[in-house]
């Protein structure tokens, strides 16, 4: 199962939004449900469904999926 259809339902989940299609290019300028509380959640989902620990400055400047990709392929 590729990270992006593990990190789906994460989103789906936390942007309470069961059709949302996840993409690379998923943005929080798309979703007016992402905002601050949204992403600590999606951080701390995403650290348990993988077993990381996402670097510290990750949350605070966290606004797309492709970040997410990309620290999880580190």
């Amino acid at each position: 199962m590729t990270h992006l259809l593990r990190l789906q339902p994460i989103f789906r989940d936390i942007l309470d939004d069961d059709r949302l299609n996840l993409s690379e290019d998923f943005s929080k300028e798309q979703c007016e449900d992402w905002d601050s509380v949204a992403t600590v959640q999606i951080v701390l989902a995403v650290e348990e469904e993988f077993g990381v620990q996402l670097p510290t400055r990750l949350v605070g400047n966290l606004h797309s999926v492709r970040q997410l990709l990309d620290e999880l392929a580190n």
